[in-house]
């Protein structure tokens, strides 16, 4: 009985723990989470993300090249993006590295008007074509949360952000973050608790991270690697009775915290969303459809039954009203078409009953070349 009452209130204490830094951290403006390999940070920013989502207030913006995120992560939208979809300019000066440019950008934009949370897929392996894509739907949302600001009677934020980047160092390092390109991220990135965001990072190595970036963060250390002990960690060690070289696996150090990462499961899987934006911003008309084998016999055997087997199609994906369709013997007459031009000349039809006119007269000429 000892034993087990004991368990119950490490699991609490350290749950307590778990909750106290996400809270901290979406205050402070985000953590930087660093470990060696297999330690667990992966499944410690599967926990965050999970509890975040259920919260209808906090967006959740994950950012992963290592596809990690795709195959064991719970349910989330993906919006994947390829390396042709950042085109690479010239380079002008030897200030700049190397311009980018977003080449879906309304697909981009639609996705994070449309998702409250969203896992953007990063194809490219290049550092400075994932950095670009990073700073990019930063600094784009960010100008976002201080337009609510500024138009909000009490000047809050309803929403906060919370942004997640897996493998941080394969995004910005030292070279990076000295461009002239990132200028406009990191003054983003300083003021962001201010908009009400916060910047989860993980690293394997501290060294390997930005130290513009990570030195403005507060740390949740794991094990660490000898080389990256640093004097001010000595003291940390010494100070809480720690050896952060020999920290047991998803135990983690956090601002006087020492907690161990919740258990996870996976909840779903996340589900991939461009064909369907696409099909959102330019929909596919019956023109563009691509016949199947069977549409094309049946349109040389039957040319009258395909043209209502389409029509059906179209009253399915459109729901069109049964009032604009005038029907005698399920056929359509040339008299149903004047009398809904002559609405149309009247300026009574609404936009939706317009868009079901043009339809209308597609089908008729296309009904016409077989009569």
């Amino acid at each position: 009985m000892k034993n087990k009452s004991k368990e119950s209130t490490i699991k609490d204490h350290s749950e307590k723990a778990f909750n106290d830094f996400i809270a901290q951290s979406l205050v402070s403006g985000g953590s930087h989470i660093v470990a060696n390999k297999s330690h667990g940070k992966t499944r410690l920013m599967f926990a965050i993300c999970e509890k975040l989502q259920k919260n209808p207030n906090i967006r959740n913006i994950i950012f992963d090249g290592s596809e990690t995120w795709l195959y064991s992560a719970s349910r989330i939208p993906v919006l994947t993006i390829g390396d042709h979809d950042i085109l690479k300019g010239t380079r002008k000066s030897t200030e700049d590295l190397e311009r980018f440019q977003l080449q879906n950008e309304n697909l981009v934009k639609l996705a994070l008007k449309t998702k409250k949370d969203l896992l953007f897929r990063l194809k490219s392996r290049s550092p400075s074509k994932r950095g670009f894509l990073v700073r990019y739907v930063v600094n784009y949302l960010d100008q976002l949360q201080r337009t609510e600001k500024a138009k909000s009677p009490e000047h809050i934020n309803k929403k906060a952000i919370a942004y997640f980047i897996e493998e941080a160092q394969d995004c910005f390092n030292s070279r990076s973050t000295a461009s002239t390109e990132s200028e406009e991220f990191l003054t983003v990135f300083n003021e962001a608790r201010n908009q009400k965001e916060a910047f989860f990072t993980a690293s394997q190595r501290l060294n390997d991270f930005s130290k513009t970036i990570r030195s403005k963060q507060h740390l949740c250390i794991g094990s660490l690697s000898m080389e990256d002990l640093t004097s001010s960690l000595r003291r940390l060690e010494k100070e809480h009775n720690l050896d952060f070289s020999r920290m047991k696996a998803k135990t983690w150090f956090y601002e006087g915290l020492v907690f161990n990462s919740p258990e996870f499961k996976q909840n779903k899987k996340p589900y991939q969303i461009n064909k369907a934006l696409k099909a959102q911003l330019t929909p596919e008309t019956p023109e563009q459809r691509r016949e199947t084998l069977s549409d094309k016999v049946l349109k040389w055997l039957n040319p009258k039954a395909y043209l209502e087997l389409e029509l059906k199609k179209l009253e399915a994906q459109k729901q069109t009203p049964k009032s604009l369709l005038k029907k005698n013997g399920n056929k359509e007459t040339s008299h149903d078409f004047e009398e809904l031009e002559e609405k149309e000349l009247n300026d009574t039809l609404s936009e939706e009953e317009r868009d079901n006119l043009e339809e209308e007269r597609d089908l008729r000429e296309i009904e016409e070349e077989f009569i």
